[in-house]
């Protein structure tokens, strides 16, 4: 931790203007307590390890005031807070939070509202993210989780590509629209955001992504939201899109194990379609289609076969079949139910029908509906 109090209760707080000789005469002459427990700890000052206050080894305080930060995480939080200071009147630095029992690593006051920010390094379990955050919540705070940047991305070219999300990545995915999914991250080591905007789930843990670099220097508070993709960018999405459908198809035809006892294959069999030229109303870039693990094609035909074996009339289909369609599958979530209502309504509006067939994927097609997903009315004219 960077902060603790003096026996006359003044709070310490360890920034980088601190020297390094007049902290080793601190830790001779000054005693400094836990700001939470009010038991002494030690003030640590080593040639490596930035330094800080840590609880003696018999302390009883490390379950609500977290030990053994790495570098990573003390670098982070001391450049954050700086940085901060500039940008707010009230900054405070691992406050404790009587109404949730919550320490943040920052906290931003501003006349309107109080701002928990957590810089999280360490993997921990997707769970305790949540619960962390509803804690938040439940004060009336909406926290700002900065992950730490991932060493494989963050070296990366600025640009459009395909990025592999873990579910702990996963969890700290903002949206705000138009710009869509987001993930924050910071390098304490370069003193860079590296933003990943504009998120389109592939399949599994796949996703389309624009990578920006923003240095600490150039950013601000609220911080900065990247722009939408442009038209170019747009067409780079569809262009890795289409050929991630491509690749998908070609893996079921050509790794399959199982021959038409795979789901997939049995349902192209059963509905007398080429896995090679599926119809180009599977596998599109739908709003939500993130709440499904499977790829676009997968889950859409999946929906499409289900609606053309009962019977549904595609073009009168009420929301409560769908709801009652996305509750017998094996993981039905709120956002998979968004995702085919969102599926539905764009096959009603093209005109498909439960019985139409076809081949082919239209490229155009894919453009028009990333664009439509992004821009909004931005180049309606």
């Amino acid at each position: 931790m960077l902060t603790a109090k003096t026996k006359e209760g003044k709070l310490v707080v360890l920034t980088p203007e601190l020297r390094k000789d007049q902290l080793r005469q601190w830790r001779k002459s000054r005693m400094f307590f836990c700001p939470q427990c009010e038991t002494p700890v030690q003030l640590k000052v080593g040639d490596i390890v930035v330094p800080h206050f840590a609880h003696k080894k018999d302390a009883s305080c490390s379950t609500l005031f977290s030990e053994g930060e790495s570098q990573q995480h003390l670098q982070g939080k001391q450049q954050l807070y700086e940085f901060l200071q500039r940008h707010a009147k009230q900054v405070d630095l691992e406050p404790y939070l009587k109404m949730s029992s919550q320490r943040p690593d920052i906290l931003v006051t501003t006349q309107s509202e109080s701002i928990p920010i957590e810089f999280q390094c360490s993997t921990i379990p997707v769970a305790d993210i949540e619960s962390r955050s509803a804690g938040y919540h439940s004060a009336g705070m909406t926290p700002i989780w900065i992950l730490l940047s991932p060493e494989k991305f963050s070296g990366r070219p600025s640009g459009v590509g395909m990025y592999q999300l873990s579910r702990f990545h996963e969890s700290f995915q903002t949206f705000a629209p138009p710009e869509g999914n987001m993930l924050l991250t910071y390098n304490p080591k370069t003193k860079n955001f590296h933003y990943f905007t504009s998120l389109i789930h592939v399949a599994g843990k796949r996703y389309i992504g624009i990578h920006r670099t923003l240095p600490l220097a150039r950013q601000i508070f609220p911080f900065a939201r990247p722009k939408v993709p442009s038209k170019d960018e747009i067409t780079q999405y569809t262009a890795i899109y289409l050929t991630a459908r491509t690749q998908f198809l070609q893996s079921r035809i050509l790794l399959n194990r199982r021959g038409v006892n795979n789901p997939f294959l049995r349902m192209c069999y059963e509905m007398r379609i080429l896995p090679a030229h599926l119809p180009q109303w599977f596998g599109l870039p739908v709003p939500y289609s993130e709440a499904f693990r499977e790829h676009d094609c997968e889950w859409q035909l999946a929906f499409f076969y289900y609606m053309r074996k009962n019977g549904m009339n595609l073009r009168e289909l009420p929301r409560n079949l769908i709801r009652e369609y996305v509750s017998r599958l094996a993981e039905p979530s709120k956002g998979k139910e968004k995702a085919c209502i969102a599926y539905h309504e764009y096959l009603r509006s093209t005109g498909v029908s439960s019985s139409q067939k076809g081949t082919g994927m239209d490229e155009e097609k894919i453009h028009h509906l990333l664009s439509e997903r992004f821009l909004a009315k931005r180049y309606e004219n």
